[in-house]
């Protein structure tokens, strides 16, 4: 195929930066870095796979016709541990959502309100108090129609965060979260099979403050696949929380020395 112009710079302009006398494949490199081949990805083909829009997304805007990438980051000056904010590749805030915990006569209820880049507020996220497994529900914004739950599946080999939209007359999930979620790298796929999105954890320059990228396929309700990644994020902190609270009470790791 013959290059755009656009294209045709993109392609020369490590060779008008390079070293002089560099040879091409040295200087192409020292401008972009050293190609990584994705060796699993091509074995089990976790190509993101357009899919055909959900009639009715979380957040419309945020449902585009092209792949999409975002950086979820959590806050620096954040009360709660929970509040995050959600920039596209052109660096532009289209998303916040803010944490709060509730006490409701001795029970502690985790709240989470997602916001649009004009700061409306779309939709909540709750966790139910009494579930035979993890269970987050999420409504409208004024908290008046259950829109979709996120459920944590115990019975597979492996944990899954399912996905399930209220309404739509389909008992099966949506979609769900597989991958380690103890490393933070996950993925997405749709109920038949497709991978629609996967989810990393980024560098971390700022101690305990989380960062995720998060690749999204064209037609997918993006603000939903945010969502449970914020989910997950929470879930797996109070555990991380409850497993270190359990090691201390029970002396492990400490030293049998009294220096």
């Amino acid at each position: 195929r013959l290059c755009r112009p656009a294209m045709l710079q993109q392609l020369l302009l490590p060779l008008s930066l390079a070293p002089a006398g560099a040879p091409l494949r040295e200087a192409i490199t020292w401008r972009l870095g050293t190609p990584r081949a994705n060796v699993l990805g091509d074995l089990f083909d976790e190509r993101l796979k357009a899919q055909k829009p959900y009639e009715r997304p979380l957040l419309t805007a945020l449902v585009r016709d092209v792949p999409s990438s975002y950086v979820l980051q959590e806050k620096m000056l954040s009360l709660s541990g929970e509040d995050f904010r959600v920039r596209d590749i052109a660096g532009e805030t289209v998303m916040q959502i803010d944490g709060a915990n509730i006490n409701l006569g001795g029970w502690v209820v985790d709240k989470l309100g997602f916001r649009d880049k004009h700061g409306a507020k779309f939709c909540s996220v709750e966790r139910r108090m009494l579930a035979a497994s993890t269970c987050y529900d999420i409504y409208s914004g004024d908290g008046k129609e259950l829109l979709a739950k996120v459920e944590r599946e115990w019975l597979s080999a492996t944990p899954k965060y399912k996905f399930y939209y209220e309404g739509d007359m389909n008992p099966f999930a949506d979609f769900h979260a597989e991958g380690s979620f103890l490393d933070r790298s996950y993925t997405f796929k749709a109920g038949w099979g497709d991978t629609i999105a996967r989810v990393r954890r980024a560098t971390e320059f700022v101690k305990d403050l989380d960062s995720y990228e998060v690749e999204v396929a064209a037609g997918v309700d993006a603000a939903a696949i945010l969502a449970c990644a914020v989910i997950i994020d929470e879930d797996h902190d109070e555990e991380d929380a409850r497993k270190a609270k359990e090691a201390k009470e029970n002396g492990e790791g400490a030293s049998p020395w009294p220096f």
